[in-house]
């Protein structure tokens, strides 16, 4: 019917006369057939709408036969899913494929599903974890199926597998990939001729992309070749792997300095698929590198609007609006693609000192943050946000070296607080949502079981030995869309607990400035990479906006110092390199010339950044010689505390804390299990602590896991002394006298302490995640609840360690701010120690994290809070009594 002449309108007339003819007939199941063709027609002539409603209809009469007729009925949902995501919408394609892959009769639709469509969806919005998990899920029924047909279908899932592995970044991520061609390779050989060389074309291209991502370009272009050798000899040809096989080709070759060649192959490229937006992107970068920055500029615009399906507008200075990103499929790519465009606008100025190609650069880079936002957004799997986060770097880092040039400080604040720790920052935003938007306690308490119980899953992976590792991943997904499809329940009756979770609040500079200046203390941030960095400091003077020297050198030396401040300073060439290094560095973090000036008897909070976060600033030497027999550490002169970024201080200092009782404290002692040595001058410790700050002290036996668990909710102060670690590989951990607890554990127990000390090695050290900060015990405790934390740096002294957090403890008896406290502690113990003993390594672990505020301050505004509500309280009695007893009267 399709070949008739007849226009589209009157072959709609004639199936719908068809169709009224089959009802007569009373054959539902024939009538079911002929909705799905008429969809088909619909959908081949782009009536989305009406394409989409004839299949509905087919899908609603199949239902009612599912037992005799599975296969139409998946069938038809995998047509829907596909006109919905030809019509633009993507939210209901992922619903329907997700509708397919629930059906209990299984077939290739059901798996086409899985590997073509909520793969590509999940992959087109970033999410590559949640696609990871799905893929998971479809081997694991194909497994449990025990069917032969479907068990000709891993392939899919194989090819599927390496495609999401290449693209998560990680090292251990590009063997898997590899791994999974290798086994699409075995499992292809059943297919038709036709079929498997158009799936040995993709193979090939993938491992070539995979071995381009770990810098093996002879094997890459090798495995290019033959993609490209066996695409050119295959009829039909398919332009499109001929055209991304030749633009791979030349993105290689511009990384090899082979750029004519490169220039050809994008050319080549373009004869294939003149379109493809990637190829322009490649194009931008070459022109750049020849200091084209026109052309490049041309390309890169080329490469943003075919991004969003439009081919005729370039004004290199227009940018698109963000609800038109927002509705790419191409969202991931675009954002590399506005970054680009952003880089070679600052190059132009670079070139030209012409300030507005700045300002275009800066709007550029702009909009690609709110992209990468949105990107987020719709990452629901936790370890996808932590890969836009590293994702994000180089970009916060490229907006701020554009600020440095505009000089425009307040901007570069911004992109600086945007670069760290925002995943903490979200997850106790939406806890605050939850009492912001009035969600009921039993609806909370079901939210935090169900991600319990993926907590608990995960655990489980580590220790069942009878689940194999396809069971427990199934496990471990069902759990995770169990509490998605919860989430999800709860948007529609709580909109506003909704809106409150998507308010993450990042601190501006004036408020940020307000804040230092009214409590008289200086702030330093920093953002740095490998190859470039930047710092902000701000006091009432005013601001200072630099770029760090020598950045290289300074990683270096900060790497170089550490070994010199884990373990005493023995002899004096030691402490001469040292005292070099630690000053050398001192000059490249404060590099402006009124920096003694500025730092004399000063408070100073620090938010550092990379590795920075593993390096205590109280070591640095202010001057490489000594002062008045003294080493000349900042800490003499200088009161310092950190802070993960000013929107998060803000956060946990607004939380609301109504802690019933003072101290809690564990002192193990001695410890049942894992061989840890003794720590025997715990019970010395506490049994003084107690008496400046009442409390509960838990020894030995009673210092155990389930004690801490359940009480530590309760309390004000929580002082653990005890052992740790946060190297080896290992997830943090802290111990009890029975059992360990980790950093993922910590996160489900909650506190309302306005101070922790962790008095235990190690506890503020762990892997550095990229955008994100070190995940370490320290931030464990954030997450969960509390206001500030004392933690350690590397393995501390028990000796000196106690007699410092007792000075510690003793000063804020006296009333000072935790800040001063753990400063005037660490003087102590610098004053009464001479040679060795002064080195770093006894005194300079311990940091102060989060509010500084006074212990004894901060209880006085609870009490006070509560005096007034319950003087309020008392006035009402009152006067409600007495204007009862007049009326009575």
């Amino acid at each position: 019917m399709e070949n008739s002449t007849l226009e589209y309108d009157c072959k709609v007339e004639k199936i719908q006369r068809l169709l009224e003819s089959e009802k007569n007939r009373n054959n539902p199941i024939t009538i079911s057939y002929l909705y799905n063709e008429f969809g088909k027609f619909n959908f081949r002539n782009k009536d989305y709408k009406n394409a989409i409603q004839n299949t509905q209809k087919a899908l609603q009469i199949q239902k009612k036969f599912i037992d005799t007729i599975p296969f139409a009925v998946n069938k038809s949902y995998n047509n829907l899913a596909y006109m919905y995501l030809y019509s633009g919408n993507r939210t209901e394609a992922l619903k329907t494929f997700k509708t397919l892959i629930k059906q209990s009769y299984k077939d290739r639709y059901t798996i086409m599903a899985y590997t073509i469509g909520l793969n590509n969806l999940y992959i087109e919005q970033g999410d590559y974890y949640k696609a990871i998990n799905y893929l998971n899920e479809a081997e694991n029924s194909i497994k449990q199926s025990n069917d032969s047909i479907l068990n000709k279908e891993k392939y899919r899932v194989y090819l599927s597998f390496s495609r999401v592995f290449s693209e998560t970044m990680k090292k251990e991520h590009y063997a898997k990939a590899i791994e999974y061609l290798k086994k699409t390779e075995e499992s292809i050989l059943h297919l038709p001729e036709k079929f498997k060389t158009k799936n040995q074309i993709i193979i090939y291209a993938r491992y070539g992309y995979i071995y381009d991502k770990i810098k093996q370009y002879k094997k890459a272009i090798d495995y290019y070749k033959k993609a490209l050798t066996l695409s050119l000899h295959t009829t039909p040809k398919s332009k499109h792997d001929i055209a991304t096989t030749y633009n791979a080709l030349g993105y290689i070759n511009a990384k090899l300095g082979k750029d004519l060649l490169a220039f050809e192959n994008y050319q080549n490229a373009k004869q294939y698929d003149s379109l493809r937006t990637a190829i322009y992107d490649n194009l931008g970068d070459y022109y750049l590198k020849k200091q084209d920055h026109e052309n490049a500029l041309k390309n890169y615009q080329k490469a943003i609007f075919y991004g969003i399906d439009q081919y005729n507008n370039f004004d290199l200075k227009k940018l698109p609006s963000i609800e038109k990103l927002t509705q790419s499929y191409n969202k991931v790519n675009l954002v590399n693609d506005l970054k680009d465009k952003s880089n070679a606008w600052l190059n132009f100025f670079l070139k030209t000192n012409n300030k507005e190609y700045l300002k275009n650069a800066l709007e550029t880079i702009t909009l690609a943050d709110k992209l990468i936002d949105i990107i987020r957004l719709e990452s629901t799997e936790q370890q996808s946000k932590y890969f836009w986060r590293e994702k994000g770097i180089d970009l916060y880092m490229l907006a701020t070296s554009i600020c440095y040039e505009l000089q425009d400080v307040k901007k570069a604040f911004f992109f600086m607080e945007k670069s760290k720790s925002l995943s903490l920052l979200e997850n106790l935003t939406h806890e605050e949502a939850k009492k912001r938007g009035e969600l009921p306690e039993y609806l909370q308490e079901k939210e935090y079981s169900l991600k319990h119980k993926i907590h608990e899953t995960k655990e489980l992976q580590k220790t069942d030995s009878l689940l194999s590792e396809l069971e427990k991943q199934s496990l471990l997904f069902k759990h995770k869309k169990e509490y998605e499809n919860f989430i999800s329940s709860l948007e529609k009756e709580y909109p506003e607990y909704f809106q409150y979770k998507k308010e993450i609040a990042i601190s501006l500079f004036n408020e940020s400035y307000s804040k230092i200046t009214s409590s008289s203390t200086d702030l330093i941030q920093y953002i740095i990479t490998e190859n470039e960095g930047y710092g902000i400091y701000l006091n009432k003077e005013g601001t200072h906006f630099f770029k760090i020297p020598n950045i290289k050198q300074l990683l270096n030396e900060i790497r170089s110092i550490h070994k010199f401040s884990t373990k005493p300073l023995s002899t004096q060439l030691q402490l001469d390199t040292f005292s070099k290094t630690s000053n050398s560095i001192y000059k490249k973090l404060f590099p402006f010339d009124t920096t003694s000036i500025l730092l004399k008897n000063n408070k100073l909070l620090v938010i550092p950044d990379y590795i920075l976060q593993n390096f205590p600033f109280e070591i640095l030497l202010t001057s490489p010689v000594l002062k008045e027999n003294k080493i000349p550490y900042l800490i003499y002169s200088t009161e310092i505390s950190y802070a993960y970024s000013m929107s998060l201080l803000k956060k946990i200092e607004q939380k609301k804390r109504n802690p019933t009782s003072n101290l809690l404290a564990f002192a193990p002692i001695h410890f049942q299990k894992h061989k840890l040595t003794s720590l025997n001058r715990s019970e010395y410790k506490m049994t003084k602590i107690q008496k400046l700050f009442p409390g509960e002290i838990l020894y030995q036996d009673q210092a155990i896991k389930s004690n801490f668990v359940n009480n530590a909710n309760r309390y004000n102060i929580i002082h653990l002394s005890t052992h740790a670690n946060s190297t080896n590989n290992q997830e943090p951990w802290i111990a009890f006298y029975d059992k360990k607890i980790t950093l993922n554990e910590l996160y489900f127990i909650k506190n309302q302490a306005d101070l922790i000390v962790l008095d235990a090695c190690e506890t503020s050290i762990g892997d550095i995640q990229p955008g994100e900060g070190v995940m370490s015990l320290s931030r464990g405790f954030f997450q969960s609840g509390s206001k500030s934390v004392v933690s350690s740096l590397w393995n501390t002294n028990e000796k000196s360690s106690s007699e410092i957090i007792l000075d510690f403890y003793k000063n804020l008896k006296k009333g000072k701010t935790k800040s001063e406290a753990l400063r005037q502690a660490k003087l102590r113990y610098l004053k009464e120690h001479q040679l060795s003993e002064n080195s770093p390594y006894f005194w300079a672990p311990l940091i102060l994290t989060g509010s500084t505020e006074n212990l004894i301050a901060s209880a006085n505004n609870s009490n006070h809070n509560y005096l007034y509500w319950s003087m309020l309280l008392l006035i009402t009695l009152v006067i409600g009594s007495s204007i009862w007893y007049y009326y009575r009267s």
